[in-house]
């Protein structure tokens, strides 16, 4: 497998179990513009500096963006990008600072996150250019003319993208081609949004990109940030009980509306702050785009609103939405969401399966609004600054909502929406309290800090604590990891003047970050915010010790963190991560060999393919066994391993297919099965026989037998089929089906399928399906108001025997595995499942019997200061994982479990 650097994902690149944020593997910054010492020279995508300050002596004539064209084009050598593959985005003044937004253009296709921010500020009648921060890809030489075309690559994001099976009203928007960096010159991908819900009611706004040259999914991830007229006035009773003035609409019948166009935006540009009600309408209605005509306006018949309007949310979210745009005003000097004036809207009192939607969302356009325990989430003025705020960073610094820099757009909106809290209510920042965000969304019912959902006093370090989780958890730990910078930013609140501290973090985010920004990058960007607004030295070192404090330094990710165990794949990407719909393993195991899929969805490798297969050997006899399979022009993912062979899914344009290679891995590729007309995915192997899922134009995904003599039989002729999950050995073949709430079960020797529904079905899912000689175990997902996961288990012989296991169950259960000697499994507590950071994830292991009986005594299988997901049983007690140590993920081994840790 091709070694890494440290990868910080989406902004090196996007996508992975790594950190998220501009390229480490880039040049830093440095007060000439050249590399800084220690950066990466030779890095695996050619990048620009990430950061650069005083290359121009003197300073230059016309307007902002002219200048910084020139800029750009003058210094070519260092930047090493024409100008004229850089489109101006918008220009953004702050004081005497004025910033320059670039967007990075390959052929007048758009690169993922490459935006550059140039600052100038005024000098006499011209403008000096001060410094250039952002993410620029260098040597980008990909085609613009796809292979495969837009209808073939929208029709395949339902058989690829596991995340959009069972999207509840998916609506599905196209943006056209992108490219994606990579080391080979750069990937080229169909861009599209795809909106809903999910069946347990979360909501959708999955970002996808296919390759276009390849038609296989390059990258996913969820971005949902989980808010003519006649002036009055009147009298809004809040959730608290408490009365407030609120502006409203009187019409020329006598009634009123929640409008207010008394702030200052509504003279410069027509904007207005507007409440609706969608009265427990489902969020899934209201999600995405201007709200509809059967969502009202909040109304009432005289100029008091209460009773349902207070319940609803309505009076809050109409207040609170006021005293964001004024501290935006006042304090920043920032005309609404926009920057622009332009109208600000919340959406309140939606549901979800016609119960509370418990969160609160920025949607891209406007706020939505759930309850929690019967109480509006937009009581809370951190509520509704938070999703206002994340609305001024999509329009500011765009950061992407993944990894590192999904971590900062969290933060970001945290430090705002506390700065906001802390100054109405009056507390002071020194308060233990002043860090707590939602603590006021339980009405009195519990103390502050109970009911809060997070602490930016909670004192996390970036060395010791950042969790470098996978996507599919939290997109990468947006949540988890937001505190450690968050907490640095708030602890520049408390030790220098509040209102200097929000000018700088403001003049950070707008003028100096772009969408691929991380911890480090934010570091930077303070700083240089805090010189050019020409804070004391005294000012600036408390600046630097607060980031120092939370281990925000340069290098950070590669420092702190042990494990235990025998590294087998250096900072890979697990394929499952993009791929969601399989195997959820750090590696298959088949005796002494393993092989393990693995990506990169952008910008950080080092000339292996975008997704391919290593496969090695545990054992030292056979010397360096590894071998790396991969093809151009082709996604290789999802291997299953038997005692002679290797098979695996094949994407190219042509179409998808099972593929294998004999000798243990070792052998040429080959096609096995690769039907036109077909997509063939989900391949398992054992002596011989393959077992595949064969999904067909018609949405018809069966399960398909072909034996060891070729032959090949559908085990699922009926019509309507939905298989995924699937999972084979000792003559049998499972699968979750239906509407992913059954579980089916087929012996291969008789040719007789038992299928069984799993309880409380009614917002749950089976996920994960897996088998031993005698036992089929499946992880079911349950989603009435929280998140839960169980394993069941039944003997293959007779379905109706399943029960629930004792443990692990009713906790965030990650992943599994199971042998018929032991069963692993990887998991977190409640509150880290939901954001709410309380702990890593650890993996255990317990005999198999054990288990079944409800007699088991887990020991842990790695004493990793890390987080362990993902394990993998071989035979005895070989195991492997993915250990996220020192900011890293490697697959990680060791032959026997670690048994008992202090850690």
């Amino acid at each position: 497998m091709a070694k890494r650097p440290i990868r910080r994902v989406v902004a090196a690149g996007v996508v992975a179990a790594a950190t998220g944020s501009a390229l480490l593997t880039g040049p830093a910054w440095a007060a000439d513009g050249t590399p800084a010492p220690g950066a990466a020279a030779g890095s695996p995508v050619p990048v620009a500096p990430a950061m650069t300050q005083g290359l121009d002596k003197a300073a230059r004539s016309g307007t902002p963006a002219q200048a910084a064209r020139a800029h750009i084009a003058d210094h070519e050598d260092t930047y090493k990008v024409p100008v004229s593959d850089l489109k101006t985005v918008r220009t953004t003044q702050d004081g005497g600072q004025t910033t320059v937004r670039f967007r990075q253009e390959h052929d007048g296709v758009p690169v993922f996150g490459a935006e550059y921010a140039v600052q100038t500020q005024k000098s006499g009648d011209d403008r000096q250019v001060t410094s250039a921060t952002g993410t620029l890809y260098t040597d980008l030489t990909v085609s613009t003319s796809p292979k495969v075309d837009e209808d073939t690559a929208k029709r395949r994001l339902s058989v690829l993208d596991a995340n959009l099976r069972g999207v509840q009203g998916a609506k599905t928007a196209s943006h056209g081609l992108t490219v994606l960096p990579d080391a080979q010159g750069g990937r080229l991908a169909w861009h599209f949004t795809v909106t809903g819900a999910k069946k347990d009611g979360s909501p959708v706004r999955q970002e996808t990109y296919i390759d276009a040259r390849v038609g296989g999914l390059a990258l996913s991830y969820n971005n949902v940030d989980a808010a003519d007229a006649s002036p009055a006035q009147a009298t809004g009773v809040r959730v608290d009980g408490s009365e407030a003035k609120l502006e409203a609409d009187k019409a020329a019948d006598g009634s009123y509306t929640l409008v207010d166009s008394t702030r200052a935006m509504y003279a410069t540009a027509g904007g207005q702050i507007r409440t609706y009600d969608a009265q427990r309408k489902s969020y899934l209605d209201v999600q995405g785009g201007p709200v509809t005509d059967d969502v009202p306006l909040v109304n009432s018949a005289t100029d008091r609103f209460d009773g349902a309007n207070t319940s609803s949310g309505a009076v809050d979210a109409h207040v609170n939405a006021a005293k964001v745009y004024e501290f935006y005003k006042d304090e920043i000097g920032r005309d609404g969401i926009d920057g622009k004036g332009g109208t600000i809207t919340s959406v309140v009192n939606v549901a979800s399966n016609g119960k509370d939607y418990a969160n609160a969302f920025w949607d891209g356009s406007k706020m939505v609004y759930g309850h929690m325990d019967g109480v509006p989430l937009s009581v809370g003025l951190d509520v509704v600054g938070h999703e206002m705020t994340h609305g001024v960073t999509e329009h500011s610094a765009g950061l992407v909502y993944l990894n590192q820099s999904g971590a900062l757009n969290e933060a970001i909106s945290d430090y705002f929406g506390n700065a906001m809290e802390t100054a109405d209510k009056g507390i002071a920042m020194d308060d233990p309290t002043s860090g707590l965000i939602g603590e006021y969304l339980c009405n009195g019912t519990k103390p502050l800090d109970e009911c809060a959902l997070r602490d930016l006093n909670d004192g996390r370090n970036a060395q010791k604590d950042y969790e470098p989780v996978p996507l599919d958890i939290d997109n990468g730990g947006v949540h988890y990891n937001s505190t450690i910078v968050g907490g640095a930013l708030w602890d520049l609140r408390k030790t220098i003047d509040t209102k200097l501290a929000d000018r700088i973090i403001y003049r950070a985010a707008q003028n100096y970050l772009t969408p691929l920004s991380g911890f480090t990058e934010m570091r930077t960007a303070v700083t240089l915010a805090a010189k050019s607004l020409k804070v004391s030295k005294g000012d600036q070192a408390k600046i630097a010790a607060a980031f120092d404090a939370h281990g925000i330094e340069n290098g950070w990710e590669q420092k702190g963190g042990t494990h235990d165990g025998t590294t087998i794949g250096a900072d890979v990407l697990p394929a499952y991560e993009v791929y969601s719909g399989i195997d959820e393993q750090a590696a298959q195991i088949s005796g002494d060999v393993y092989a393990i899929g693995h990506g990169d969805a952008v910008a950080w490798d080092r000339g292996s393919a975008a997704f391919g297969i290593t496969v090695g050997r545990f054992s030292k006899q056979h010397g360096n066994s590894e071998h790396e399979l991969a093809q151009r022009d082709a996604y290789l993912i999802d291997p299953s391993l038997d005692k002679k062979r290797i098979v695996f899914t094949r994407i190219t344009a042509d179409g998808i297919g099972i593929y294998g290679a004999g000798d243990k891995g070792q052998g040429a590729i080959r096609k096995i099965v690769d039907t036109p007309g077909a997509d063939e995915t989900e391949p398992v192997t054992e002596n011989g026989a393959l077992a595949y899922v064969s999904t067909t134009a018609d949405g018809e995904q069966d399960v398909m037998l072909r034996k060891a003599d070729g032959t090949t039989v559908n085990v699922t002729p009926e019509t309507g089929t939905h298989a995924s999950r699937l999972a084979m050995k000792n003559g049998t073949i499972a699968w979750a089906g239906g509407d992913g709430t059954w579980l089916y079960v087929y012996d291969i020797a008789t040719g007789t399928t038992q299928s069984k529904r799993m309880g409380g079905f009614l917002f749950g899912q089976i996920t994960d399906v897996q088998l031993t000689s005698d036992r089929v175990f499946y992880r079911g997902t349950q989603s009435f108001l929280i998140s839960s996961d169980s394993v069941v288990t039944a003997p293959v012989a007779d379905l109706t025997q399943a029960k629930t296991l004792k443990d692990p169950s009713s906790t965030y259960l990650g992943q599994f595995s199971v042998t018929d000697a032991y069963f692993a499994y990887s998991s977190t507590d409640l509150w880290g499942g939901l954001g709410a950071w309380s702990g890593p994830w650890k993996a255990k292991a317990a005999p198999t019997a054990d288990v079944v009986n409800g007699t088991a005594a887990f020991s842990r299988i790695s004493c990793s200061s890390g987080t362990q997901l993902a394990p993998s049983l071989g035979d005895g007690q070989r195991v492997a994982w993915l250990d996220t140590t020192s900011a890293a993920t490697d697959v990680v081994t060791r032959e026997t479990f670690a048994g008992t840790c202090e850690n």
